[in-house]
């Protein structure tokens, strides 16, 4: 399989709206209209949208190779983690970068694909990372998670260590930095901001937005519109229908990973939107009804930021409640990589500097992890619920 590349993919989507849209209203619409109540929440995505033969438009497989990506480099992490072996800086480089046949040599997640489909496609985390911004931000973010996996290699060399103030390695089970931060937690949750949130929120259901539906992709049954819909849903998740049998209280038969999962067990209020909206928004662009098509990216992506927001609240939360420094450790690790996160929550306007304050109030002092204490933990929460009206 061989895929565009992302960098020539983002300028070509919204370059091709400028000639677009200045003909929408006489163009004919490509497919038979879709009455939103024909859409069916217990059916899988692909199959409701088909062309005039019965073939689905839907192409799934550029989004979903990039989720299967990062959750297979964040498995090789945690089994590294698991079993005490070092964390090879250099293999998760070219896991991150698709370079050197990496995925050959890890074990590949997410059941839809092996090594050789992820090697031989021309999708990168990398270059999905923090899209949305300027090439200089771009390039900061990539050498930014660069050198998390400098660092975390760096502490895995002490992985029979007990960690403690100055001391690299393992308490209870995390693997700690010298500050006592678990640079694995940290690079993970960074990612479902930098890469998902980003991808998805600010480039695919934004800017995205804008390109042409009115002609069919070269070789391919889909438009470009259709398409960027469809990468935003294949980026979020694996499974035909997302969060399928999962309620309030209990997870569905199928599993989620990354943003996905954490949508679910932190934004109870609004988890069930997600799929009804990507749903309604993917049958308004086969309508052409692009009013409804922007409701229903701006439902997904205020619903997406939220759950970032209430995940760096719960394990803040949980440092707090938690009777053990381990556990107080691994819950600082995943608060610290939403909290990077919420620097792409562009709908309720953080940004950088709003991320990196809350960040350095928590934990750049001499000590870091082992010098956070209840006040430094309630203006980190306070800061977050002002933000974002929780």
């Amino acid at each position: 399989m061989k895929f565009l590349k992302s960098p020539q993919f983002l300028l070509g989507f919204v370059l091709l709206a400028a000639t677009s849209c200045e003909n929408e209203t006489a163009e004919p619409n490509l497919r038979s209209e879709i009455g939103y109540g024909e859409l069916n929440t217990n059916e899988s995505y692909s199959t409701q949208f088909l062309d005039q033969s019965g073939n689905s438009t839907v192409d799934l497989t550029e989004g979903t190779i990039s989720l299967s990506m990062f959750q297979s480099m964040d498995n090789y992490i945690k089994s590294s983690v698991s079993t005490n072996s070092r964390i090879d800086q250099s293999l998760l480089s070219n896991l991150f970068n698709n370079t050197g046949s990496s995925f050959t040599q890890i074990e590949v997640k997410g059941g839809l694909f092996n090594a050789s489909d992820l090697v031989n496609s021309e999708v990168s985390i990398s270059e999905r990372v923090a899209p949305s911004r300027s090439q200089a931000e771009i390039l900061a973010t990539q050498a930014y998670f660069e050198s998390l996996f400098e660092e975390i290699d760096a502490n895995s060399l002490s992985i029979n260590e007990e960690a403690s103030i100055n001391q690299a390695g393992k308490l209870g089970s995390y693997l700690l930095n010298d500050k006592g931060i678990e640079v694995a937690q940290v690079i993970q949750k960074s990612l479902l901001g930098a890469f998902q949130l980003d991808y998805i929120g600010n480039v695919l259901l934004n800017a995205g937005l804008n390109a042409d539906n009115f002609t069919l992709v070269s070789d391919k049954n889909y438009t470009q519109l259709e398409h960027n819909w469809d990468l935003a849903y294949g980026t979020l998740t694996l499974n035909p229908i997302y969060l399928e049998g999962f309620s309030d209280t209990e997870k569905g038969s199928v599993s989620e990973f990354g943003a996905g999962a954490y949508i679910w067990e932190y934004n109870k209020s609004g988890y069930a939107k997600i799929y009804p909206a990507f749903l309604k928004g993917r049958a308004a662009i086969v309508n052409n009804d692009l009013a409804e098509m922007e409701n229903q990216a701006l439902i997904i992506r205020q619903e997406f930021e939220k759950s970032i927001a209430n995940a760096a609240l719960g394990y803040l939360g949980k440092w707090r409640s938690s009777t053990t420094e381990d556990k107080r450790a691994h819950a600082i690790g995943e608060a610290l990589g939403f909290i990077y996160s919420l620097r792409f929550a562009s709908t309720y306007q953080a940004d950088a500097n709003f991320s990196d304050s809350v960040i350095a109030a928590l934990i750049n002092s001499e000590n870091g992890f082992w010098d956070i204490d209840a006040a430094k933990i309630n203006a980190a929460e306070a800061a977050i619920k002002s933000k974002f009206n929780l």
